[in-house]
């Protein structure tokens, strides 16, 4: 081997080596600094570069049934996850918000961060059954990837996922639940829409008519259409207009807000009074312009845990906005500090 290849090999191993340790003390940080990395890298200040997502079926042999996206970091924890619903979106558990909130949990913990697919609002769906659905779902992954467990729901799926765990035993409960903009009562909720006057995102507006009794079918399927249509951050309006033609659209945005399952989630549903309650500490961030869920219901939710005897801690924040699209840096940077200290907290093993 002659000077100028011997020459060569060498720069091409120093040049390998330079990114290796380049690569390395990123790493270095995130694993310790987990809040900041999760703040930084919901605010798109930093990408989850070192996660990997891998679909796998829910249930072995199930198929195309029912699906679930593993986020797995280099170097992750292999018996400690998150298990994480998403909100009742047509995107289901590929809405983008979700998927980013999966990376940046996983980048952040180092835990492997475990979504399942729940169909969406774009189907006439019953909400009692898609809580039971969630039941089914995290004690199927419990026996199939034995640990430590967190949870997440966001919007409806956050008290859904509460209720849902109601009957379990008490040894598989969540150490931890964090809660994005989570309500406290179903038909509180459903009354603040119908006389609060406030200009509620249309997707309030298309949720409720797809099961209201006051459309036809073929009104409710132009409705799912317009719903599987929606794209991450408001609504627009004038686009669902277009879509659903200026009656329906009126007829739509006057309806009473009705829904006969969803009021059965309130306080009294989300813990089995005959046991002990569980040994969870649970956290809420809500957004304080929230135009589905306001934060008030988030901070009432908060309250009810702490009467109960429960560890909650809450945010009320102008940095994780519900229906956002762009990043919020100068409302991040004037909350930094509640918001890191209430992550750091979070996400201490």
């Amino acid at each position: 081997m002659n000077i100028v290849v011997r020459k060569s090999i060498k720069i091409i191993m120093t040049a390998i080596l330079t990114f290796i340790i380049l690569l390395t003390i990123p790493l270095v940080v995130i694993l310790h600094y987990p809040a900041l990395i999760f703040i930084l890298s919901m605010n798109e200040i930093i990408p989850a570069w070192c996660v990997s997502a891998k679909e796998v079926p829910l249930i072995p042999g199930d198929g195309d049934k029912t699906r679930m996206t593993i986020y797995t970091r280099i170097f992750s924890q292999q018996d400690k996850y998150y298990f994480c619903i998403h909100g009742l979106t047509p995107q289901g558990y590929t809405h983008p918000s979700m998927v980013k909130l999966a990376k940046s949990l996983a980048l952040a913990t180092g835990r492997q961060v475990l979504v399942p697919y729940m169909h969406g609002s774009e189907t006439d769906r019953d909400i009692i059954d898609a809580t039971k659905e969630i039941t089914k779902m995290y004690l199927e992954i419990r026996k199939q990837y034995p640990g430590k467990y967190n949870g997440f729901g966001a919007c409806i799926s956050g008290t859904m996922l509460v209720a849902a765990l109601r009957d379990i035993p008490v040894e598989l409960y969540p150490d931890k639940i964090f809660m994005y903009g989570p309500f406290l009562n179903g038909e509180m909720l459903i009354h603040f829409y119908n006389t609060s006057g406030m200009d509620v995102d249309f997707i309030v507006k298309l949720a409720n008519a797809i099961r209201h009794p006051k459309l036809t079918q073929d009104e409710k399927k132009l409705v799912s259409k317009a719903i599987a249509l929606t794209r991450p951050g408001v609504t627009d309006r004038h686009e669902m207009k277009q879509i659903l033609g200026s009656e329906l659209y009126n007829k739509i945005e006057n309806l009473k807000v009705e829904n006969p399952e969803f009021k059965q989630i309130n306080e009294m549903t989300l813990f089995n009074t005959k046991k002990p309650l569980p040994n969870c500490q649970f956290y809420i961030l809500h957004s304080k312009s929230d135009n589905i869920i306001p934060y008030s219901m988030g901070l009432s939710m908060h309250k009810y845990l702490q009467q109960l005897g429960l560890q909650s801690k809450f945010v009320a924040t102008g940095a994780f906005q519900h229906t956002q699209k762009q990043p919020t840096v100068h409302q991040m940077i004037s909350e930094f500090k509640e918001i890191h200290a209430f992550f750091e907290d979070l996400f201490k093993e």
